[in-house]
């Protein structure tokens, strides 16, 4: 996956890099430098959950901004695979980014839906640089693109979301209750406020670190909704009942995703010396609706670990409305109905048929197994 080129262009041309690229480095040395130790600022102040956005502004647009809206932009395509019908009869789409920063939660979500149908796009933070510079960047895109409309709100959203004008068919929080909500669980209240701006079949996209305390908080949020059957859990999970993860191994497991994807040069140029793994996104999220969609996926299934391989043989754990399960598989049992599971990564969704549950949580492939890869990010 890659980042928007118009995204890289405006990201470029705002931190005065135009001109970067592997054969300028030398000429714009002072200035990835001047990124780089701003970089490792902001990262050791995220560490002690000091928010301090404002104070390296261009470090965490290189490098904060591109990799969010990637994440959403990732999480959107997810939403359009598995709940297609939700967009499809839409003539328009209004969009609301809570703490919207730079803009990364409503722009990964629109160049997720790659729509092209009229949109409206509304930010509200309480940063006034943050704002600002969100402002700039939409005014480049709304250049290219006449049916996109754009209002930016300056609240202070830890005081609650008040009710606004319009009904949102997408709400996201990319990163937002992190810093909304830093120590206290996320109030359910706070989610039906959010709610009450959406229109009847409208989604909340929330976007967490994938850090054991913000992912966790995630997993207890989504376990009280589903037990006060406030709202309907749509992604990652493809059942709503309580998560399988939550109380394992005395509360050390926490539900997370990652995927690579293709960084762009000028990101790859900034990190030598500093060698972060930008080649990998992690995050936390949750997709919420106010009923679940018809879809049936009672044979389809989420990988919640990497493909272990041991001697003989190879297993995964899956997330089931039953719990978590070791699916396994003797390597003498390969065939070509379930060759796909060689294939197999964290975060895919798996269509399982006629495996052999020796156990409750414990099912196994024989050569009459089949296994389809239904949804990679990978892919």
């Amino acid at each position: 996956m890659n980042l928007p080129n118009e995204i890289e262009q405006i990201i470029l041309e705002l931190l005065n890099l135009e001109s970067l690229s592997w054969k300028t480095v030398r000429a714009n040395r002072k200035r990835i430098n001047r990124l780089k130790r701003e970089m490792v600022q902001l990262s050791e102040d995220f560490f002690r959950r000091k928010p301090t956005e404002d104070r390296y502004p261009d470090a965490y647009f290189a490098y904060n901004f591109p990799m969010n809206l990637v994440k959403v932009m990732a999480v959107t395509k997810r939403i359009k695979i598995f709940y297609p019908l939700l967009f499809e009869k839409k003539e328009s789409l209004n969009i609301l980014d809570v703490g919207c920063g730079e803009g990364a939660g409503m722009l990964g979500v629109y160049y997720g839906l790659g729509e092209s149908k009229k949109t409206l796009m509304v930010g509200l933070d309480d940063s006034k640089n943050m704002l600002k510079k969100c402002y700039t960047v939409m005014s480049r895109i709304k250049e290219k693109n006449p049916a996109l409309s754009v209002k930016l709100l300056r609240r202070k959203i830890s005081d609650g979301l008040i009710k606004m004008k319009e009904k949102y068919d997408i709400v996201v929080l990319a990163n937002s209750l992190a810093e909304i909500f830093p120590q206290q669980e996320i109030p359910v209240r706070f989610i039906e406020r959010i709610f009450k701006n959406t229109s009847e079949d409208g989604l909340v996209i929330i976007l967490e670190p994938a850090l054991r305390h913000t992912s966790r908080r995630l997993m207890k949020l989504r376990d009280i909704l589903i037990r006060k059957e406030k709202f309907h859990i749509l992604l990652p999970c493809l059942h709503n009942n309580i998560c399988p993860l939550f109380e394992l191994r005395k509360h050390k497991e926490w539900c997370h995703h990652s995927f690579f994807w293709n960084p762009p040069d000028y990101m790859k140029i900034i990190d030598q010396e500093l060698n972060r793994e930008i080649k990998l996104l992690k995050f936390s999220y949750l997709v919420l609706g106010r009923e679940k969609p018809p879809d049936d996926y009672e044979n389809d299934f989420l990988v919640v670990s990497r493909l272990l391989k041991e001697k003989g043989k190879k297993k995964c754990f899956l997330c089931t409305r039953n719990g978590r399960v070791e699916l396994l598989r003797l390597n003498r049992f390969k065939s070509s109905l379930n060759n796909q599971f060689d294939e197999i990564k964290k975060g895919d969704v798996l269509t399982i048929k006629d495996y052999i549950q020796k156990k409750p949580l414990c099912w196994r492939i024989t050569p009459a197994t089949q296994i389809k890869i239904k949804y990679s990010l990978y892919f």
